[in-house]
């Protein structure tokens, strides 16, 4: 499991990762897909994760390097985990909900549309 106040990035090679609860960070930010608590990208984008991370003010690592940023006090690590974290059960409920529309049949299909129009009328 990751340190639980800092987004650690391991580099192999040209492609970076971060794992566990950091990937809701990333994200959050990028829009990157989490696969098995997992978040990959390239490392050409690596300056721009890590300059939202600083404009952020969310403690960072990089794994095997030097380069590590601790913003103390000021750290938004917690923060914006909750908004991924948010953000990701928002997605699945997305997908469930796609999925039972996919698989209603007519009479079903017509119901769901005619609420969400008078929902969203209101």
């Amino acid at each position: 499991m990751t340190d639980n106040n800092k987004v650690r990035i391991r580099i192999s090679g040209n492609f970076c990762s971060v794992f566990d609860n950091d990937c809701y960070i990333l994200n959050y930010f990028f829009d990157y897909k989490i696969i098995k608590a997992k978040v990959g990208f390239p490392k050409s984008a690596l300056d721009k994760v890590i300059n939202v991370l600083e404009e952020n003010k969310i403690n960072y690592e990089i794994v095997g390097e030097d380069n590590s940023v601790d913003f103390k006090n000021l750290n938004n690590y917690k923060k914006y985990l909750e908004l991924g974290l948010a953000k990701n059960q928002k997605e699945n409920f997305y997908s469930i909900i796609l999925d039972k529309i996919k698989n209603a049949n007519e009479e079903q299909l017509d119901d769901i549309l005619n609420y969400i129009i008078k929902v969203l009328d209101e």
